[in-house]
């Protein structure tokens, strides 16, 4: 028996669980959305029609439209479905004041990653001992690393898994603004990068069981080398403490959404 799962919105986080699971079977997917028609999967004109066909509802939309759109779902018929939520700052209790704790409600963290089952996703439920929500869980394993986290953790997930992705490609956009140098083109720069990244990850994959990052690092460096000439002015200028306050700042403001929609 196919399970239908439902999308209200369907942009890009909603698009990357798609392309996740689209090879799956005993899987059918639908949407309901107020802008553009996607050909890929069925479309429902009426939110009422997708509540009808789905038995996993998922709520792709932005922290300031969920209101509304939970307001809506109010009054239909629920019985028996899984409710999935990735909105940021938007806590089960939340949710619960607009369907009653008798509702299943599963909250996520994922990142867009999913579109190729590699995303670090966060999970918690109001109702832990329901096969539906174990069943969700699961699922999500095939989307990448999902883990059961306490809701209080959610903020600082966010900030690293969440936010986490562009933080790493702002970095990388550093080393190549830097390569501008090489006067290489820009697509040349980008495929450097990209195996200078898949290398050092592999690095890192075929290691970790093994030594501590701080040991992989002290592997590639050699005393008074180029290496350690950078992790010098790394240390003395304190950059890590900066890397620190960027992912302090996404998790404040996570914190601020989360208590506003509280």
């Amino acid at each position: 028996m196919k399970v239908k799962h439902g999308f209200i919105g369907f942009g890009n986080l909603a698009k990357a669980v798609y392309q996740g699971l689209k090879e799956e079977e005993n899987i059918e997917f639908a949407y309901f959305a107020r802008s553009q028609r996607e050909a890929a999967i069925p479309y429902y004109e009426r939110i009422e029609d997708l509540v009808a066909f789905a038995d996993v509802i998922w709520l792709m939309v932005k922290p300031q439209d969920l209101s509304s759109v939970l307001e809506e779902l109010k009054p239909l018929d629920r019985t028996g479905k899984t409710i999935v939520s990735p909105v940021a700052g938007r806590t089960i209790v939340f949710i619960e004041r607009y369907f009653g704790q008798t509702q299943l409600i599963v909250r996520i963290m994922p990142n867009l990653a999913m579109a190729y089952r590699k995303s670090v996703t966060a999970f918690a439920t109001n109702q832990p001992d329901n096969e539906n929500a174990a069943e969700i869980f699961t699922l999500l394993g095939k989307l990448g690393k999902a883990v059961q986290l306490e809701e209080s953790g959610f903020d600082l997930f966010t900030a690293v898994f969440g936010s986490g992705p562009a933080f790493i490609l702002s970095f990388i956009q550093i080393f190549k603004d830097k390569m501008q140098e090489f006067n290489l083109p820009g697509a040349l720069l980008d495929e450097l990068l990209l195996e200078l990244t898949q290398g050092t990850t592999l690095y890192f994959t075929q290691n970790q069981k093994s030594y501590s990052i701080e040991q992989l690092i002290q592997n590639i460096t050699s005393k008074g080398g180029t290496t350690q000439a950078g992790l010098d002015y790394f240390r003395t200028h304190e950059i890590g403490k900066h890397f620190e306050g960027i992912l302090d700042a996404a998790r404040k403001r996570s914190e601020e959404m989360s208590k506003d929609g509280n």
